[in-house]
């Protein structure tokens, strides 16, 4: 392979390397604050193309929204759960939260090692946004008042 191509593979890893970090850093604090969690992926989406496009990476930046999302969801959920139900103290909880995160980013990026690039396509934003709208739909469905 030419050293361009080495150079665009190495771009498409480092795009979703900083998703994941991205998505698991705004996990965990959107877990701790226990706020909304359409807010708060929204938001770290934001932030993620913010800098994504300060970087100049921009048409790579649709390659790393479902590993953001998924170490959000993971870093936001686990957080919660560990403090609410196992009783963790927060500085432990969210620790562990954030280490689960960063193992699910390492689980997405593994198969990119051995050479499958399947993870690494553009067809995976209809994945990332159909897990958006999915939280969205949630998030509001808990706002709703319950009808008797």
């Amino acid at each position: 392979m030419a050293p361009v191509g080495y150079g665009m593979l190495a771009a498409v890893a480092g795009t979703i390397v900083f998703a994941a970090f991205v998505g698991a850093i705004g996990g965990v604090i959107i877990g701790r604050l226990k706020a909304d969690l359409t807010l708060g992926v929204v938001s770290t989406m934001g932030v993620y193309l913010l800098v994504s496009m300060l970087d100049h990476l921009s048409p790579l930046a649709l390659l790393g929204m479902l590993p953001l999302i998924l170490t959000f969801l993971v870093g936001s959920l686990t957080t919660q759960y560990l403090e609410d139900h196992v009783g963790l103290r927060p500085l432990l909880a969210t620790s562990a939260a954030l280490g689960s995160a960063f193992i699910v980013g390492y689980l997405y990026a593994l198969p990119m090692k051995f050479g499958l690039w399947g993870l690494a396509d553009v067809q995976t934003v209809w994945i990332a946004a159909a897990i958006l709208s999915f939280i969205i739909i949630v998030s509001i469905r808990k706002r709703m008042p319950t009808t008797r």
